[in-house]
């Protein structure tokens, strides 16, 4: 396994669990809640910060072990060919989600659902770049 294979994998495993767990969360508040009195704003940026701390981790941990054991090596021309094949991919999606927020805009839907939407746009691209780029590592491009 490349070490961008495994950086993809951290990264990707990161991703799934803390805004999984942010979603889990806010959608339990909202089915008990209205949405016009949750407090999403703190936990949505204490979330993000959760979300780059321990991106930083999980990569100062892959390139320590990489390091150490003698298994970096640098990106390649299929490293990059499937860096890039992942991002159009998740462009798609995210293009795709945009027009839901431009028709959550339109309908003038209260700002939790545009934020948490948008977020979850956001994710979901990612998630789907993130997936593209495993699958490719591993039946070849």
């Amino acid at each position: 396994m490349t070490f961008e294979e495994k950086s993809t994998w951290a990264v990707a495993a990161v991703t799934a669990l803390v805004y999984g767990w942010y979603f889990i969360k806010i959608l339990g508040d909202a089915a008990r809640t209205p949405v016009a009195e949750i407090e999403y704003q703190g936990l949505l940026a204490a979330m993000v910060g959760v979300f780059v701390v321990l991106l930083i981790v999980s990569h100062a941990v892959i390139t320590s072990v990489a390091a150490s054991t003698g298994g970096f090596e640098g990106s390649d021309e299929r490293d990059q060919r499937i860096d890039r094949f992942g991002g159009y991919i998740g462009g798609y999606v995210l293009g795709a989600g945009m027009l839901v927020m431009l028709f959550l805009a339109v309908a003038e839907t209260e700002y939790f659902w545009i934020a948490n939407a948008a977020l979850g746009i956001m994710v979901l691209a990612e998630l789907v770049t993130f997936g593209i780029k495993i699958v490719l590592y591993r039946r070849g491009f």
